[in-house]
């Protein structure tokens, strides 16, 4: 793990000498050495249980993968296109090079790179990974795609865009991620790289997307349908190139850099609505439990999706804090904003989502400090603003008028599975709330279910839901797995630790509802694949 400078500050000063005092102490004593020991001794049984084998392998496996059926049909058009690309492959290149485009490019990076040394902004939005230190396993040889800083400005400046403008950001996103996978196909065309990188993941991701296409043939709105499975294409899209471009932590830094500077601007967004109070929907908050709230949403139209998206980047912002120890001061501002933004969103499942993400992240890389969980948990309870503590407390409640709604929609959702269980209405919120109007209870009346996996098995019924864990679980696995040797980037276990967070809040709401946060997702899924996978092939180089 990177050094940290404000490391050496902490082991000097009087708290951080009590905690190592403290933990130290509890590493050496009785209690401690036996429960390491049962710990550890609990981990080598589940890993050769059953479960503990369908854990840690790859499933399906890569060569059974190969030998199969679907495996021959893409290695044959794999070997087509490499045909194709020997044959225009070296034309494109020259027409490429002596294009306007291309020469405009040239100039223009001739003119920046200057700049580019000496302006804190540019390095910014970069994420500093110049400076990035690279994990023990980790290879840095190759440098990052051009095309990775174009996915980062898509990710990044494209949600702080309102939905309200025209075009929308998600047509500009379908756009952009479509305009790169042609600009990512015609450079595999140039230099006549056919070596394309895999993961268990894209048979449950292919598998789900088979079963979007199907639900949406007998979809009971089918025009609407159908733009709901291009954006979910389009994000399969974006998985697989991300997976395919990031392969180091400084490949993740320059994704990530645009993210970071977006969710900044968004903290600033969040500020002047402080300050600025907009008109919010009364819905948003209860007077009888939560009193008067200034609820912000910055550019994400309602405060449970900028919650959301703060709390699924902040993990993996963090590690990437953590992993670089030249930038650690100027990575503090913008992750700062963005935490200050979740906590004035007043979403209780965002903040739930970032405890549990960020507990998970202490487990798997720092379980020396987890000893510390509860008593720094006691220490926030009581140094917490009563405020605070009181919108946590009516999470718990059903006295609170929206948890009350929720369990009312819930429960018409659950009656109308009894009709669309097999492919359910057919993908798209505006779908299934057609279809949810005859089982609607009174005053319960949805645009989605407020509940990620009700959502998804509503949509596209049993097949979905299944297909949907399948994906899920593969996702986890690998980089839980990968991510949890101190050897290996501190980033890979901000991955399973951000999308367990944000999959807790998907308890309570749809997270893929807005599309700003379904790209989000899939991409920060995508980062901890191609970092898994850069880590695998480092490892057999």
């Amino acid at each position: 793990m990177a050094h940290i400078p404000l490391k050496g500050i902490w082991a000097t000063s009087l708290p951080g000498r009590l905690v190592n005092f403290v933990m130290d102490t509890w590493e050496q004593s009785v209690t401690g050495r036996l429960l390491a020991r049962a710990g550890a001794a609990s981990g080598r049984v589940f890993a050769g249980s059953f479960a503990g084998r369908a854990w840690y392998s790859d499933w399906p496996e890569p060569l059974h993968l190969r030998e199969s059926r679907t495996g021959q049909i893409l290695a044959g058009l794999n070997n087509g296109f490499a045909r194709l690309g020997h044959r225009i492959g070296p034309w494109l290149n020259d027409v490429w090079e002596t294009s306007i485009l291309a020469g405009t490019g040239r100039r223009l990076a001739a003119t920046a790179q200057p700049f580019v040394g000496s302006s804190v902004l540019l390095q910014a939005y970069t994420g500093y990974a110049a400076d990035v230190v690279l994990a023990p396993d980790e290879s840095g040889r190759r440098p990052t795609s051009p095309l990775v800083y174009l996915l980062g400005t898509l990710l990044g400046l494209l949600p702080v865009i309102p939905s309200t403008f025209s075009p929308s950001p998600t047509i500009l996103m379908i756009l952009g991620v479509w305009g790169v996978a042609l600009l990512w196909l015609a450079d595999r065309l140039m230099t006549g790289n056919f070596r394309w990188r895999g993961s268990a993941a894209f048979v449950p991701l292919g598998f789900l997307l088979m079963i979007a296409t199907t639900a949406t043939v007998q979809s009971i709105t089918p025009s609407i349908s159908v733009l709901n499975l291009i954006m979910w294409f389009t994000a399969a899209l974006l998985f697989v190139i991300i997976v395919d471009l990031v392969r180091s932590t400084r490949d993740a830094a320059a994704l990530l850099g645009p993210v970071i500077v977006g969710g900044s601007l968004m903290g600033f967004w969040a500020i002047y609505q402080l300050i600025h109070p907009p008109v919010i929907d009364e819905s948003w908050t209860d007077p009888t439990t939560s009193g008067t709230l200034v609820r912000v949403f910055a550019s994400m139209g309602n405060p449970n999706y900028l919650a959301e998206y703060m709390a699924l980047y902040l993990p993996v912002g963090i590690a990437l804090w953590l992993q670089n120890q030249k930038r650690q001061i100027e990575l503090a501002l913008p992750l700062g904003l963005m935490a200050l933004a979740l906590l004035v969103t007043w979403s209780r499942g965002g903040w739930l989502a970032l405890i549990i993400a960020l507990g998970v992240f202490v487990l798997l890389r720092f379980r020396r400090w987890a000893i510390l969980g509860v008593p720094a948990g006691l220490g926030l309870l009581v140094l917490a603003p009563a405020s605070i503590l009181q919108r946590l407390a009516s999470a718990f409640t059903l006295q609170d008028s929206s948890n009350l709604y929720r369990v009312n929609v819930w429960r018409g959702v659950s009656a109308m599975l009894g009709k669309f269980w097999v492919l359910g209405t057919g993908p798209g919120a505006e779908v299934f709330a057609k279809g949810y109007e005859e089982f609607m209870l009174p005053l319960a009346r949805a645009a989605h279910a407020h509940n990620t996996y009700l959502q998804v098995f509503a949509e596209l019924g049993i097949f979905g839901i299944v297909a949907v864990l399948w994906t899920l679980l593969v996702l986890i696995r690998r980089t839980f797995t990968v991510g949890s040797s101190p050897r290996r980037p501190l980033l890979i276990a901000a991955v399973p630790a951000a999308l367990f967070g944000i999959l807790f809040h998907g308890m309570v709401e749809y997270i893929w509802y807005n599309p700003k946060l379904l790209f989000a997702f899939w991409a920060v899924a995508a980062l901890g694949v191609g970092l898994a996978l850069g880590d695998r092939e480092d490892a057999k180089a």
